[in-house]
């Protein structure tokens, strides 16, 4: 390749308090034997000592620049990247990630030879926090189907075509983890996308990256909307994942993420109820659930605490009907309450044989009556209820019974 047919390649940093890793980072682009190279470092108003490290290198004059300034996030910092980007090639390198030798030349000669790819991707390696190699990361040729099952690509290793990553809008600006794999899947919609089995790039995992930090709490989420806004599902491989590595967090909270979603088909919903704000109860808890025919609610969950009253009981009944009592014990509980219920609005009433005035016991100037705390109400549809029986049993049940009787058809595919 001469001189006449070597693109210049704008990479592009998005950085905030990576003191610890940027130097690597920057000088992994520096040691590149690609000679075209523009590395452009958004920082997001650092306060850790990366605004010294950058001003060490702005005497390289067009081939590195940077911005020091208040930003939205990641997202927001990579589209003004892209906008300053006067490449025909982007590369996206995150200010802990640097690339290995031969990265971008391997890259252009790449795409240099594949003018139908819009991106490139290849090889990568996790290391920690000490650049100490832990494993391979998951990389496989690409495949649209094995995309929806699994990101498959490593985002350091991956190079896009400026005018595909303009055409297509830039990075998804709502998403704050897993815009990387949003912006695959976009890409993959229009364009082809190549491999090159080479490894490229090292990927760090240390305890403060936001993939380790807000892998479940916004990872998860966020993976599943930008599944079923793309593929119109979500894989089994994702979800089965997500229970059998990240189960600490509580039978619940999947439950409330699956029923968002839609997961296991439609969802009854908590319509109304006289719950309080500060999540205690009158002694007559009324909750009404609203669901459609072809899923109605078969179990009701309720999770509560009561830290107050001794000998404590409650009736509950569904529609009028009364079923049973129930034992409130003097600690946290969960009740299991059928509803078998085959009209769209259903009405549950739990009444408690004690309550409570916290002003008459002195507690403080609160005049209400108060039974217990209820911390989750969650109505069931019988696919959900089995799930949840099976993640009682552990989370490799759970999984099992997904991967059986879960059959997600993309028709995006």
């Amino acid at each position: 390749m001469n001189d006449l047919e070597m693109p210049l390649v704008s990479i592009i940093t998005p950085s905030f308090n990576q003191a610890a890793f940027i130097e690597e980072t920057i000088e992994s682009v520096r040691m590149q034997d690609y000679p075209y190279i523009e590395h452009i470092v958004v920082d997001g108003g650092s306060t850790d000592g990366t605004q010294e490290i950058l001003k060490k290198y702005s005497d390289l004059g067009d081939r590195f620049r940077y911005v020091s300034e208040p930003d939205r996030g990641q997202s927001d910092a990579i589209n003004k990247g892209l906008k300053m980007a006067k490449g025909e090639i982007i590369g996206w390198l995150n200010s802990d990630d640097p690339y290995l030798p031969r990265a971008v030349s391997k890259a252009v000669n790449a795409l240099k030879e594949h003018p139908e790819w819009a991106m490139v991707y290849g090889n990568a390696y996790q290391i920690d926090k000490n650049s100490k190699i832990m494993n391979p990361y998951p990389v496989q040729p690409f495949d649209r189907k094995a995309l929806f099952q699994f990101c498959i690509i490593c985002q350091p290793a991956a190079f896009v075509r400026k005018n595909i990553f303009e055409t297509i809008g830039g990075v998804d600006e709502t998403l704050d983890f897993c815009m990387d794999y949003d912006l695959w899947m976009r890409i993959s919609k229009k364009y082809s996308i190549g491999y090159i089995p080479d490894y490229l790039a090292n990927s760090r995992v240390h305890p403060d990256c936001k993939s380790v930090v807000h892998i479940v709490d916004k990872g998860f989420p966020e993976i599943i909307k930008s599944s079923i806004k793309h593929y119109g599902t979500v894989a089994n491989d994702w979800l089965c994942h997500y229970l059998e590595h990240h189960s600490k967090i509580g039978v619940f909270w999947y439950l409330n993420l699956f029923k968002k979603y839609e997961i296991l088909g439609s969802s009854p919903e908590v319509s109304d109820m006289n719950r309080y704000l500060d999540l205690w109860v009158p002694p007559n808890f009324r909750i009404s659930i609203q669901s459609g025919l072809q899923n109605p609610p078969a179990i009701l969950l309720i999770k509560g605490r009561n830290h107050i009253l001794d000998n404590m009981s409650a009736t509950v009944s569904v529609n009028n009907d009364s079923l049973q009592n129930y034992t409130i014990p003097k600690r946290e509980f969960d009740i299991e309450i059928p509803l078998h219920s085959n009209v769209p609005n259903t009405v549950v009433e739990i009444v408690s044989n004690k309550h409570v005035v916290p002003s008459e016991l002195g507690i403080n100037s609160d005049t209400r009556s108060l039974s217990f705390i209820i911390e989750q109400v969650i109505p069931l549809s019988a696919e959900e209820y089995k799930f949840y029986k099976e993640f009682q049993k552990g989370p490799l049940y759970a999984s099992a019974w997904l991967q059986k009787n879960r059959n997600p058809i993309p028709p995006a595919l």
